[in-house]
């Protein structure tokens, strides 16, 4: 496999913006990156170049929130994650490029409904709030395992965790901050995990890991405009903005995907 340097350019745009998303909004690195980059070139490709520059995301945002760090809350999706990412790769292994944008796109539409859920309706965490409930620690496995299922097979994990984690805040076991950092931590540990069982697997290549390096840098250039948008635009009207845009992401996917099934 020989570097087309068109698309590894565009592959760093992407990047860029998928980092200045998730600087902003506070999620959307995945769902960019693997809405994005499918539509000119391969997904086994996209999910790889994206694998390695989200270790380094994940490990930035991680950083800036370590005094909130709680190994115990840590540990126990990742617990799950453990059994759930060989899953997930197994059947990302059976996938042809057609059946890879159909499944990226089914679960970019669950995740802007998750998302719009949790993060954007005070309807739902009110909802949250009222119950006197508290996830044991198989809700959190499971939460792991489901994650790790949806990363290994299309690199976008977020769900799963996403309602574990908004329940868990909203509920006031979690401060933002700890989720945050429990978030980073697990997504990083999860892209890492991936990036290692795609290299064992022979998946991960030199030209791949090229792109990825070239990438790389736009994760901070990224971020940091993420940070000047943040201080000028509302955040909220920003996720909107986001989820709509994630929304036609998972539509044009499916649209060019499945006549091709």
């Amino acid at each position: 496999m020989t570097t087309n340097w068109v698309t590894t350019g565009l592959s760093a745009v992407v990047i860029l913006f998928a980092a200045a998303v998730h600087g902003i909004a506070g999620f959307g690195f995945a769902q960019v990156s693997m809405g994005i980059m499918p539509l000119f070139r391969s997904p086994s490709s996209a999910s790889i170049i994206f694998t390695a520059t989200a270790v380094v995301a994940n490990a930035r945002v991680w950083w800036s929130v370590r005094d909130a760090f709680d190994w115990e809350k840590w540990i126990v999706p990742v617990a799950g994650l453990v059994v759930g990412m060989p899953l997930g790769i197994y059947v990302f292994s059976g996938f042809d490029a057609a059946q890879m944008r159909v499944a990226i796109g089914g679960v970019l539409v669950l995740a802007v409904i998750v998302v719009g859920a949790t993060q954007q309706l005070d309807v739902v965490t009110d909802w949250i709030e009222e119950k006197d409930y508290r996830p044991g620690k198989i809700i959190g496995a499971t939460a792991g395992l489901l994650a790790g299922v949806f990363g290994g097979a299309v690199a976008v994990p977020g769900p799963p965790m996403i309602v574990y984690g908004a329940f868990m805040s909203a509920s006031g076991f979690w401060s933002d901050e700890e989720m945050k950092a429990t978030f980073t931590a697990f997504f990083g540990t999860l892209m890492l995990y991936r990036l290692g069982s795609l290299t064992y697997t022979g998946d991960v290549t030199m030209p791949l890991m090229i792109e990825a390096a070239v990438a790389m840098p736009m994760v901070f250039v990224g971020s940091w405009i993420g940070v000047y948008i943040f201080d000028n635009i509302p955040e909220r009207i920003f996720q909107w903005v986001v989820l709509g845009l994630l929304t036609v992401n998972a539509v044009v996917l499916l649209y060019t995907a499945v006549p091709e099934l």
